[in-house]
């Protein structure tokens, strides 16, 4: 069984009882971490042993994709078993950026418990059961979206994106697509490639012929089930709203 647990799914900053950015695929006893925004640790430490994930993806370098690895270093470097450590992988730059806002030895001790890789799109990564290939989103800095292929089922993960056919590519025949709708489709217009609409993210569900879409990344002043119901006005599959805490099974 393959299961998606929600670690995190608002837009931008917290809100509303969500935590930003963070989502956790399971295959058995293998977890592989999209994402740590804020907040999302104290979810994930109610989910796993933080110890047990196969490795850390983050999409792009900004803070509500990345900030909570900070919390995540903590949970390892005092971990009640020892010390333990967990491979990151991040666009070019995350381990300079990472590293420069930490004083003393923290900035050692970061990578030590964090190794990080730097990954870019084009890039097929083989993380224990996990297939991962790597697409380039339509956002204002480099940032990658994924496409994870584990036990059969196919989950994509825009990160953050605007519209761009490598989103279809990505989301081609997945079990599921985790897309970013940041906006209520009537408050257009919105600038290009910063963040889809419900709509825009139903669009590429269908296109890409995705059998389930979970519409994430919603602002958090705006209601996720109204980005929802755009999404559904032009793509027939199911939709799921992305819940903090909650676990889908594929």
């Amino acid at each position: 069984m393959v299961k998606v647990t929600v670690l995190g799914s608002a837009g931008s900053h917290p809100g509303n009882g969500r935590a930003c950015s963070s989502y956790l695929i399971s295959a058995g006893d293998h977890h592989l971490l999209l994402d740590c925004g804020n907040g999302s640790v104290a979810n994930l430490i109610d989910a796993v042993d933080p110890a047990d994930l196969d490795a850390v993806i983050i999409s792009h370098l900004h803070p509500d994709h990345f900030v909570d690895l900070y919390g995540l270093h903590y949970a390892l470097r005092f971990h009640e078993n020892g010390a333990k450590k967990v491979d990151v992988y991040a666009p070019s730059g995350a381990s300079e950026l990472l590293t420069s806002l930490l004083l003393g030895d923290a900035g050692d001790s970061f990578v030590r418990h964090l190794p990080m890789h730097v990954a870019a799109a084009g890039d097929r990564l083989e993380i224990g059961p996990f297939d991962v290939e790597l697409f380039a989103a339509n956002h204002p800095i480099e940032t990658l979206a994924s496409r994870v292929t584990v036990d059969g089922r196919i989950i994509a993960y825009s990160g953050d994106s605007g519209r761009t056919e490598e989103l279809i590519a990505c989301a081609e025949n997945a079990d599921l697509f985790i897309c970013d709708a940041t906006w209520v489709s009537r408050d257009a217009p919105f600038p290009e490639g910063v963040h889809m609409t419900g709509t825009e993210a139903g669009q590429h569900a269908s296109v890409a012929g995705a059998e389930r879409l979970m519409i994430t990344h919603v602002f958090p002043q705006r209601e996720p089930e109204q980005v929802a119901a755009d999404a559904e006005t032009v793509y027939d599959g199911y939709v799921w709203v992305a819940a903090d805490r909650e676990e889908y099974e594929l």
